[in-house]
């Protein structure tokens, strides 16, 4: 018999195994509607469910324009094969990418930034296939940024968000 926290991960056909999205991670709340309007503005309230609409529908918003804020930082896959700038905030998960939410970017002066700033990215989002140095697929959320600012400090919103 499996543990209560395997069954859990297998009744909601999680990543468990297989590390790629399921029927789990594309469900959504009935009331949960994410329009793919010129400008998406992903703010506060679900932030994580937003950002998870977006990579599960890519191809419903290759033509809008994604606006986020969040802190700057590095992103560096364990085998070091995949290093790119990102904003991301802080998610709620005890270890690896689970950790956090938000977006790849290219298209910067990573010298004009540092990391913890608090940013505002508006940019066009695809999505990005990497092969690890074990042959694994992993799909990377990406926005090629068309603004990015930094916000002062009195601006900054929460850095952690629970969906």
């Amino acid at each position: 018999m499996l543990e209560p926290a395997n069954q859990f991960a297998v009744d909601k056909e999680t990543m468990v195994e297989t590390q790629e999205p399921t029927k789990a991670h594309r469900e959504y709340p009935a009331d949960f509607k994410l329009s793919p309007d010129l400008e998406v503005v992903i703010g506060e309230k679900q932030y994580l469910t937003k950002i998870n609409y977006i990579y599960n529908n890519i191809d419903k918003f290759a033509n809008s324009s994604i606006i986020v804020e969040g802190m700057y930082g590095w992103y560096k896959s364990w085998d070091e094969t995949f290093e790119f700038p990102m904003v991301y905030r802080n998610g709620p998960a005890e270890y690896g990418d689970d950790q956090y939410g938000g977006f790849y970017l290219v298209n910067i002066n990573q010298d004009a930034y540092h990391l913890n700033d608090w940013i505002r990215v508006k940019g066009k989002p695809f999505l990005y296939d990497h092969t690890d140095s074990e042959g694994e697929l992993q799909k990377f959320l990406f926005l090629v940024v068309e603004q990015i600012e930094i916000l002062p400090l009195k601006e900054r919103k929460a850095e952690m968000v629970n969906n």
